[in-house]
C-alpha cells in the first residue's frame, strides 16, 4: 500500500527499492485508483521547474518501494503523479532531466514517489545522488532549475475494478471454489472462488476488465525440460510420525494439477503476466512425478503467458498444519517474480503467509506475514532468528493496512532462491501453520531430514526454523481465516521493477538493468520471450500436505 510523501524542509521521504526491501505487496481495495483521479492531460513533452532534493530514510514511498540515497530516483508533484493515495501509472516509468542552463548536464531517473509540498507543476525532488550528478558532485545548491521529460507519456489511470465485477471480468477455470469452513475442506461455491481468486491473491492492486489480446506459442504437453534432481520424492512409504503428523494429501504428477484451479487475468501489483490455465495452453505439465511450470516464450506480446494456481482447498490453523514443498528448480531469469503463498479471501483481514518469494536473480528468499490489524512480532523474538534478517528494522506491526512491507524476513543463505537455489540442486521449504504458531524451514537438497523423505515429519528435529511468528503476538486462528495455497509466476510488476536497476539486492550482485541493458523489467518481458524457457521454470518434485 502506498503511501504519500511529506517534507521535512527539503528533504522528501521517500524511496525505490533497496537491496534489503521487500514492500511490494497489494494495493488494498480502499486505496484502489478510481476514476475521479485518472491522470493529468500531457499538452506537452517537456516539463520545467525546480528540482529538490531528499535525503532517503527507509520509508515506503507511494509506489510502493524504498531506496537509498545512491539510487537514481525522483518523486513528482501531485499534479502529474495523480492520487497520493495510490500507486500511480507514473510509477517506475523513466524521465530525463536536465540542467536549464546546461542541457549536456543530465540524468536518467525512475519515478518512484510523489511531492506533496513541491508546489508548481514542473518541480520535484530527486535523490542525493542525482543532485549530486547534475551539480558538479555537490548539495549545496539546495535546488536546481531544471528541464525534464517521460521516455513515454504515462498511460491514463484505470478504474478500479470492483470484487463484482472483477468475477465477471476474470474466470477461473475451475468450477470449484473455498469454502468458509473452520478447518480444512474442499470448497464448492463457484461464485467465491473467481471472486476471491481474482481479488485477493496479490490481486488488489487496479486492473483492467479486459484480457489482453495477444499471440501465444501453444507448446505441447511432451514438452521437455532439463532433467531436475530430486530431493525427497520416490522415497520409502511413510512411516508413522512420532509427533502425529498425518499424510493428508500428496501432491505428485496429476495429484499436484488436480489440487489447483488457474487464475486468468492481468498480473498483479501492476505485472506484465496474462495468467492462463497452463495446462490448456501447455505451460503446465507433469514429467514423471514432477510437475513443471513454465512461461510462454513468444517474442514480444502485449503481456506474457503465465500460471497463477490457487488451491481448491482452504486452511485454518484449527487444522494443525504442517507442508512440505519439495522444489527442484525455481524460475531465475531477470523480470520474473515466483512466489509459493497461502492468502485469504479478503486481504489482508484474512493474512497472507509468504513461503517462497523474491525476483529476477535474487538468491536469498523472503519469507512473509501480512495481516490486518493486531499482529506483531516482538523485537526479542525477531532477534531470536539467526538464519534470516528482517527486511525494515522497524517493521514489527504486521498490518499491511500500515505498512505492507513489515514482517518480512531475507534468508541468509545465498542458496535460498533462484539461481543460487537451482545451482545447489533445489530444496525443500516447510511451514507450521498450527494453533502452535506459524513457523518456516529451508533445507538445502542433500541436507534434508530423512523424516521428511520418509514422510513421517518431526519438526521438533529439525532446529530453529527461519521465521517463527509466536502465538501470544499474532494469533493465527484470529489473523489467517480459510487461506488458500497459490504458486505463480508474475512478470515484470512494481517488486521487480523496483529492484530492476539496484546492485546486490536480494544477493543479487548486479543488477538486471546492467546484465539485460533494458532500463525497466517490462520492456524486457514483452520483447525478450527467448530469455523466458528452461530458466523460467518451476520443477515441483512434489507438495506434501499433513495434518493432526
Amino acid at each position: 500500500m502506498p503511501r504519500s510523501a511529506t517534507f521535512l524542509g527539503l528533504a522528501a521521504l521517500a524511496a525505490s527499492a533497496s537491496a534489503s526491501s521487500h514492500s511490494f505487496k497489494r494495493v488494498p481495495h480502499n486505496h484502489a485508483r478510481h476514476l475521479e483521479h485518472q491522470a493529468p492531460e500531457w499538452k506537452r513533452t517537456t516539463n520545467s521547474g525546480t528540482a529538490y532534493f531528499g535525503f532517503q530514510n527507509g520509508t515506503q514511498n507511494a509506489c510502493g518501494t524504498h531506496s537509498s540515497d545512491e539510487d537514481m530516483i525522483v518523486g513528482l508533484g501531485s499534479t502529474i503523479y495523480g492520487d497520493l493515495g495510490t500507486v500511480s501509472d507514473v510509477c517506475f516509468q523513466h524521465i530525463t532531466m536536465s540542467l536549464a542552463s546546461d542541457p549536456s548536464k543530465s540524468v536518467d531517473l525512475t519515478v518512484v514517489d510523489a511531492c506533496a509540498q513541491c508546489g508548481a507543476e514542473g518541480n520535484t525532488y530527486i535523490s542525493p545522488a542525482a543532485f549530486k550528478a547534475l551539480n558538479g558532485g555537490s548539495l549545496d545548491a539546495g535546488e536546481l532549475n531544471v528541464v525534464w521529460s517521460f521516455g513515454s507519456a504515462p498511460k491514463p489511470a484505470v478504474a478500479a475494478v470492483s470484487p463484482a465485477k472483477a468475477a465477471a471480468a476474470s474466470t477461473s477455470t475451475s468450477e470449484a471454489a473455498p469454502s468458509a469452513t473452520t478447518t480444512s475442506t474442499t470448497a464448492s461455491s463457484t461464485a467465491s472462488s473467481t471472486t476471491s481468486s481474482t481479488t485477493s491473491t496479490k490481486a488488489a492492486a487496479p486492473t483492467t476488465t479486459s484480457k489482453a489480446s495477444l499471440t501465444t506459442s501453444k507448446k505441447p504437453a511432451t514438452t521437455t525440460t532439463k532433467p531436475a534432481p530430486t530431493t525427497s520424492t520416490a522415497q520409502p512409504a511413510s512411516t508413522s510420525s512420532s509427533e502425529g503428523w498425518k499424510l493428508t494429501d500428496k501432491l505428485e504428477g496429476q495429484a499436484f494439477l488436480d489440487f489447483f484451479h488457474f487464475d486468468s487475468g492481468t498480473g498483479d501489483n501492476g505485472g506484465n503476466a496474462n495468467y492462463v490455465n497452463g495446462v490448456q495452453k501447455g505451460l503446465a505439465y507433469t514429467q514423471g512425478n514432477q510437475v513443471v511450470l513454465a512461461v510462454d516464450t513468444a517474442d514480444s506480446v502485449a503481456a506474457r503467458n503465465s500460471i497463477r494456481m490457487v488451491s481448491d482447498k482452504t486452511f485454518n490453523a484449527a487444522g494443525q498444519n504442517l507442508f512440505i514443498f519439495d522444489i527442484a528448480q525455481m524460475p531465475a531469469v531477470c523480470g520474473t517474480w515466483p512466489a509459493v503463498w497461502f492468502t485469504g479471501a479478503n486481504w489482508p483481514t484474512d493474512g497472507e503467509i509468504d513461503v517462497v518469494e523474491g525476483v529476477s536473480l535474487y538468491n536469498k528468499n523472503i519469507y512473509s506475514i501480512h495481516t490486518g490489524s493486531g499482529c506483531s512480532i516482538a523485537s526479542s523474538a525477531v532477534s531470536a532468528l539467526a538464519d534470516v534478517t528482517i527486511v525494515e528494522a522497524t517493521g514489527t506491526n504486521c498490518d499491511a493496512n500500515s505498512d505492507p512491507g513489515a514482517c518480512g524476513f531475507t534468508d541468509k543463505s545465498a542458496t535460498s532462491f533462484g539461481p543460487g537455489f537451482n545451482k545447489a540442486g533445489g530444496g525443500v521449504f516447510a511451514l507450521e501453520f498450527s494453533t502452535d504458531g506459524i513457523k518456516n524451514w529451508f533445507f538445502q537438497a542433500g541436507s534434508v531430514p530423512s523424516d521428511i523423505t520418509a514422510r513421517a515429519p518431526t519438526p521438533s528435529k529439525w532446529g530453529a526454523p527461519r521465521m517463527a511468528i509466536p502465538v501470544d503476538q499474532c494469533s493465527p486462528e484470529q489473523h489467517f481465516k480459510d487461506i488458500m495455497m497459490v504458486v505463480d509466476t508474475n512478470l515484470g510488476g512494481s517488486f521487480t521493477e523496483g529492484v530492476w536497476s539496484v546492485d546486490g539486492a536480494g544477493g543479487q550482485a548486479t543488477s538486471c538493468a546492467k546484465q539485460t541493458g533494458f532500463k525497466t523489467a517490462k520492456d524486457y518481458v514483452l520483447s525478450q520471450g527467448h530469455v523466458f524457457g528452461d530458466d523460467a521454470k518451476w520443477i515441483m518434485n512434489g507438495f506434501y500436505v499433513f495434518n493432526k
